[in-house]
């Protein structure tokens, strides 16, 4: 008697216990479908962008978002979306382009480089890129705005005869980039003397002391005005259109389809000055990303009180 009363508790407990089991991993799957996973590379415009998308995504749906920034590169950053190890990143339509798909052909028109990289990520990444936020942010290059007033530098073929006597600061991924300076060197058919890796944070503080006479500005960076730089022209047409937008893996948005309507509010928002004013206030101002976001969407009405 005592045996068999034993072994029915015994029995009840088993049961309980995978019942319990049973109940947690329940809820830790559904907890899990219910995260909304968003990456960044490692700048400022990709901070804010990152915040942008994640607290209109918690404003407007019940699902929880798990930031992942600051992964690195562009490579990291694909590679993480492909694999299922982030759901969406904001990529440029520049960058897709040239260091994602190889594309070899130059295409100047923004909307028919939108269209190849939408085409292309849809086929062979199962990815979807949503509608751009509404700025260009192209690489350019930049002197300081005094050198090029002396010298008589406005458009980048001026820099050829000077090239090498000319430090250059890059960052390490545009040294490396077929868009970035292996590129730039055979479209314009001359080298500078000196090229420095450069942090992107870095930069632009180390052409303002002079400590090197040429960086790969961004168009949008907010210190480019700041610290009276020059962006020169691109005669050769050789940087494609950076247009950014956010990039989803399918799966997510057929799984949460509220992503797409919670997004849609930064289609067209963010132009380049806009977006050159959000990124000084948090590289100058020292002002947190998240807090740059919110104040953007609370004075653009995109917050639903």
């Amino acid at each position: 008697m005592t045996m068999r009363l034993r072994n029915g508790w015994l029995l009840i407990g088993v049961l309980a216990f995978g019942f319990l089991f049973s109940a947690c991993g329940t809820n830790q799957k559904e907890g899990a479908a219910k995260v909304v996973r968003i990456g960044t590379k490692n700048f400022t415009e990709q901070l804010i962008l990152g915040e942008l998308m994640a607290q209109l995504i918690e404003n407007r749906t019940p699902l929880v978002v798990e930031r992942t920034f600051n992964l690195g590169g562009t490579m990291i950053c694909h590679q993480a979306l492909i694999k299922g190890e982030i759901d969406l990143y904001a990529e440029y339509t520049g960058t897709a382009l040239t260091t994602i798909l190889k594309q070899e052909k130059r295409i100047a028109d923004p909307d028919s480089a939108y269209k190849v990289v939408a085409a292309a990520y849809e086929k062979d990444f199962a990815c979807q890129w949503l509608a751009p936020f509404g700025f260009n942010n192209t690489f350019t290059i930049t002197v300081r705005r005094g050198a090029a007033q002396a010298k008589g530098w406005r458009t980048i073929s001026d820099l050829k005869n000077a090239a090498a006597e000319l430090q250059a600061g890059f960052t390490a991924e545009f040294a490396e980039r077929p868009d970035g300076y292996p590129g730039l060197e055979k479209a314009y058919g001359f080298a500078f003397g000196k090229v420095s890796d450069l942090d992107p944070g870095l930069m632009y503080q180390a052409i303002a002391d002079e400590r090197v006479d040429v960086i790969c500005a961004f168009a949008t960076d907010g210190r480019i005005p700041a610290y009276e730089l020059l962006p020169l022209k691109d005669d050769r047409q050789f940087f494609p259109p950076y247009y950014a937008a956010p990039v989803v893996r399918q799966a997510v948005l057929q799984r949460h389809p509220a992503l797409r309507q919670a997004l849609a509010p930064l289609a067209g928002a963010l132009a380049d000055t806009t977006m050159q004013r959000l990124n000084f206030e948090v590289d100058e101002k020292g002002r947190e990303p998240a807090q740059i976001a919110r104040t953007f969407l609370l004075s653009q009405g995109l917050l639903i009180q």
